[in-house]
């Protein structure tokens, strides 16, 4: 102990008389252990942290699905969900499916977002709550839902964590619910944006063709996943058989929960972040190391006397490792102390629905893991010079006179082998980037089909008590619509069943007077809009009309189709007449508009669009667009008072310019871009410094062959050109490397790459030619105070 005391107390003392090493080294290691404990806050969350149920990992998820159609992860039905809750001996299953409420009560109406769940939702996830009861089995009768459990954040904000909230009487869409529990604190399923609970009530009219269920089931006590996922096929080729008419084709799978919380992206996005912060350390870790092999040069003198008085060479090398560990330590309160912030800013990145974002933060297993990456990152740096220092020619550096001339000969290939690696790959993290932000300002520039610049977005949900008749819906949004238009700086107001970019509807369809098979009808995405929707969003109609305020008539329904469902069908032929038959019935194609990305923008091409009237088929739930003179924000205000004039139980919500909605839409899509192109600056800054290290302590090294080549008639020129070569060369290798596995790299990155290629020629250069011009000015500086030299001055430092 004594021992590791006096290691202690020398190396701080040797530190302490080189501030201005000491400090690069602990900025150096601060920048990469803070980086790499900010990355591992979310990826433990993501991807190591149990979920926050009790025996979660006997958690799992019912999918439907069809090898035909290609679809892994379909919802499920309400029949079929009864039907494989009743038949399985395996799982313990619930159901649920989320919506929005209106809570009226004597404060201004707000929307709250909501989960309807089976009865025995609480008990799979074994988190019953803190305060009143669950649902009961009776709860999933229509007749008897009318019961309510508050999330615990609701019962604490709106109703002050007051226990005599049981039994109170919330107005929800207009009609009457008692609450019978409060939700514990920890239960955010599937996100910590749901409110509240309520039952799911069916009479047994639910179509098995429509799936939306979600769900969660446990194993049972003595079951496996395994047997469950076996059990859940058998089920679904038993419905399959039973019920050709919806279920043909249609099998089911049992995966972990895990599996539906967090899918392949972020599975994708974690590994690759941690990889890219692994190299970010390797890079600080190799700066340091090279900072520690010069100061070795400076201090070969010192070694060699320690051991000509009989010091080991372990002891020397426990003396240096102490020295590096201490440097760890330091650069890891320093690190540690930049990874608050560096979570804060992460998470302020992502968006309100990731799964678990609420938990991301420095806890003891992140300060755990922080503490033995500073160890590593401490060792890692000091384990090269150290043994590069006790292996030195003890006669020939006493000879030396203390100039660590024959160290620095020696370590000269092992500092450029450092800088060649940090090259390499910050070579890696600037590709990779490079391409994920190229990625990002594609996605960003699509084009959208429609014009989102001065449109104002809002949503509303009618509740199905106070308009339960399609007259009133479509009453509520005519007089909507006119209200709107006559506010000023107003042009037009068009409203939709579901706002473009937000999620999708659809239904299946058969060309009329075509036979398909049982369960093979295509799929299309569709939309109820009103006749003022194409205009507002500036999507132009290209052959036939739109729809008109005269198509309400039920005997003959209008659709219009986009460009892509006419290439499905009549690539060369012409649509308009042709009839569709839908769920509803037949309906006659008026119209073809421009193709538009209502669904998303990371598809390769918009997908088929159908556009029905509003008034011919009229939605509960409202996305109203608003096309502006002036700032569309300004008319937020006046929006709410027109819907609350008009229904003062109707709030609205989800207020956004379009560009703003588009820039949430894409938020998710941009995390992992922003997060490797910072890493990827910071990266090639230790790189350049690194190249202007070598090079420096290089030049301060060869001041006598310098001194010497000058006083026999090399020019300034000739000393730059020598210099700059050697820095190029350094740098020429690095980067040769570094393109080679960045190539490699970039093909895992296909999946966030939205239309580039994962090796862009033009990408690959850019970057060569940017590190290139960074490594220059790193070697010509040095080089220029090399080609000061004065030739008497060098010869007398010798």
């Amino acid at each position: 102990m004594n021992t590791l005391l006096q290691d202690v107390r020398y190396a701080l003392r040797t530190l302490g008389r080189r501030p201005t090493f000491t400090a690069l080294a602990v900025i150096c290691l601060g920048i990469g252990i803070g980086a790499t404990t900010a990355i591992l806050s979310p990826v433990d969350v993501f991807l190591l942290r149990p979920l926050p149920y009790p025996s979660a990992d006997r958690l799992a998820v019912v999918w439907n699905t069809n090898a035909e159609r290609g679809w892994t992860e379909l919802d499920l039905s309400v029949p079929d969900f009864l039907d494989y809750r009743e038949r399985s001996r395996t799982l313990d299953l619930a159901a649920y499916d989320g919506q929005s409420l209106n809570l009226s009560d004597e404060d201004l109406p707000v929307r709250l977002l909501a989960l309807q769940v089976s009865h025995n939702f609480f008990r799979v996830l074994a988190t019953p709550p803190v305060l009143g009861r669950g649902f009961l089995s009776e709860n999933e009768t229509p007749g008897n839902a009318r019961v309510v459990v508050l999330s615990h954040r609701l019962w604490v904000n709106r109703f002050g964590g007051e226990r005599d909230v049981l039994g109170r009487t919330l107005r929800l869409d207009g009609e009457a619910y008692v609450v019978v529990g409060v939700a514990p604190a920890g239960l955010n399923f599937p996100d910590r944006t749901t409110e509240l609970y309520l039952p799911l009530s069916h009479d047994g009219t639910e179509s098995r063709g429509s799936h939306f269920l979600s769900t969660v089931g446990r194993v049972v006590p003595g079951a496996t996943l395994a047997q469950a996922n076996d059990e859940v096929a058998t089920i679904g080729q038993a419905l399959a058989e039973t019920y050709p008419a919806t279920n043909v084709g249609m099998g089911a799978r049992a995966a972990p929960l895990w599996d539906a919380l967090f899918g392949e992206e972020f599975r994708q996005a974690s590994l690759i972040a941690t990889v890219a912060v692994t190299l970010l350390l390797l890079i600080a870790a190799a700066n340091v190391a090279n900072l520690l092999l010069a100061q070795a040069a400076g201090r070969e003198r010192e070694v060699a006397v320690r051991r000509a008085l009989g010091a080991g060479a372990g002891r020397i090398v426990r003396q240096l490792i102490t020295e590096s560990l201490l440097l760890g330590l330091m650069g890891g309160v320093v690190g540690i102390a930049v990874s608050f912030p560096a979570v804060d800013a992460l998470v302020g990145l992502m968006p309100a629905w990731f799964p678990r974002v609420d938990e991301i933060g420095i806890d003891g297993r992140v300060l755990a893991y922080a503490v033995a990456v500073t160890l590593a990152a401490g060792l890692v740096a000091g384990i090269a010079p150290a043994l590069q220092v006790v292996r030195q020619d003890l006669r020939q550096s006493l000879q030396d006179g203390g100039r660590g001339a024959s160290l620095s000969r020696r370590g000269g290939r092992l500092r450029s082998a450092f800088v060649i690696a940090e090259v390499g790959l910050a070579m890696v993290l600037l590709v990779s980037s490079s391409l994920l932000v190229k990625g990002f300002l594609k996605l960003r520039t699509t084009d959208l089909g429609f014009e989102p610049r001065s449109a104002l977005t809002v949503r509303a949900d009618l509740p199905a008590a106070k308009y339960p008749e399609n007259d009133d819906r479509v009453r509520f949004a005519d007089r909507l619509i006119e209200a709107l238009a006559a506010l000023p700086g107003v042009q037009s107001v068009g409203i939709t069943s579901l706002l473009p970019l937000i999620g999708d509807s659809r239904t299946s369809y058969q060309l009329e007077g075509e036979e398909v098979p049982a369960g093979q009808s295509p799929i299309v995405s569709f939309r109820s809009v009103t006749p003022e929707y194409f205009e507002t969003l500036g999507i132009p109609v290209l052959r036939g009309r739109g729809l008109h305020a005269s198509d309400r008539s039920t005997d003959v329904r209008a659709v219009v189709v986009n460009e892509a469902f006419v290439r499905r069908h009549w690539p060369e032929g012409d649509p308009l007449g042709r009839r569709l038959v839908f769920g509803g019935g037949p309906r006659e194609i008026v119209g073809v508009v421009r193709d538009a990305r209502e669904v998303d923008l990371e598809s390769a091409a918009p997908l088929p669009m159908a556009y029905f009237a509003f008034a011919q088929t009229p939605s509960s739930r409202l996305g109203i667009v608003l096309r502006t003179t002036g700032d569309p924000t300004s008319l937020t205000g006046a929006v709410r008072s027109v819907v609350l004039a008009l229904d003062p139980d109707q709030p609205v919500f989800d207020v956004l310019t379009f560009e703003d909605r588009i820039a949430a839409n894409i938020q998710a899509n941009t995390v992992l871009a922003k997060v490797m192109m910072v890493l990827a600056v910071i990266a090639i800054v230790l790189a350049v410094v690194g190249v202007y290290g070598v090079m420096a302590y290089s030049v301060t090294q060869r001041t006598h062959e310098i001194g010497v080549r000058m006083a026999l008639g090399a020019d300034r020129r000739d000393v730059i050109a020598m210099v700059v070569r050697e820095g190029a060369r350094i740098v020429a290798v690095g980067g040769a490397i570094g393109l080679g596995l960045a190539a490699i790299a970039s093909r895992g990155l296909s999946l966030f790459l939205f239309g580039v290629k994962p090796f862009d020629p033009l990408i690959f250069g850019a970057v060569a030619l940017l590190l290139a011009a960074a490594a220059f000015v790193a070697s010509y500086l040095p080089a220029r105070r090399a080609s000061t030299v004065s030739p008497l001055v060098a010869l007398r430092a010798e």
